[in-house]
């Protein structure tokens, strides 16, 4: 799995995508494996903009940060692989007509299970203005609004489904590029397999298979069901 993760960052090399650091985290127990990924960096292309406010922008880049741990002996089942998931993603971009910087982000985390007053589907997408930017003190808000949003049901992103994505939304004709290796086709359909067949079978299973045969229960990715 670990080569998985080299081969997939030579893959992005050779378009250009450029990361900051990578820790393996080898001082992991053997019944794990996982890594950290800093500010892997692609450009936005400009004709995924048409609806940015304000005005002026034509030199966006994405920045993205993940952190996993997983269970070695669940990649064989249908069940959650992950004790860790954090996928960060920040847009970032100064504006030519005023020469301000300005800042979007999201995260899409795995809950740690701490008490909260708000539900938190296990896997979540939650929007955040500042993020990792400035201090929030610091932050012009403008006319925007900044509470925290419902967090969204979002299938769960490691660095070879969450980068795919993210190019897929941002930067369409690098990801025709992607499509057109195989090595990155083989790798983005076994973590399919590995990552998002047991999520979707997750929720599934809670019309489907009687509660003692579930593996991983729906209600974690699905708080609302009743």
């Amino acid at each position: 799995m670990k080569k998985d993760i080299v081969d997939f960052l030579n893959i992005l090399s050779r378009l250009s995508i450029s990361y900051k650091s990578i820790d393996h985290k080898e001082m992991l127990p053997d019944h794990l494996w996982g890594y950290s990924i800093k500010e892997l960096k692609f450009l936005i292309e400009n004709s995924t903009l048409k609806h940015i406010r304000p005005k002026g922008f034509s030199n966006l880049e994405v920045l993205i940060d993940i952190d996993v741990v997983s269970q070695n002996a669940e990649w064989e089942k249908l069940n959650d692989p992950f004790d860790v998931l954090n996928f960060r993603t920040l847009l970032k971009g100064t504006n030519k007509l005023t020469g301000h910087t300005h800042y979007l982000s999201f995260h899409i985390d795995r809950h740690n299970g701490g008490s909260t007053n708000e539900i938190h589907p296990l896997y979540h997408m939650q929007y955040l203005q500042n993020g990792k930017a400035k201090p929030k003190d610091e932050f012009d808000h403008g006319e925007s609004l900044q509470l925290d949003i419902p967090r969204m049901m979002h299938l769960p992103m490691e660095l070879i489904l969450g980068v795919s994505v993210i190019i897929s939304n941002f930067a369409p004709k690098l990801y025709e590029k992607l499509l057109k290796d195989r090595q990155f086709i083989n790798l983005t359909k076994e973590y399919q397999v590995r990552v998002w067949r047991p999520y979707f079978n997750s929720l599934e299973s809670y019309w489907l298979t009687p509660m003692n045969n579930r593996i991983w229960d729906p209600k974690l990715n699905c708080p609302y069901l009743i």
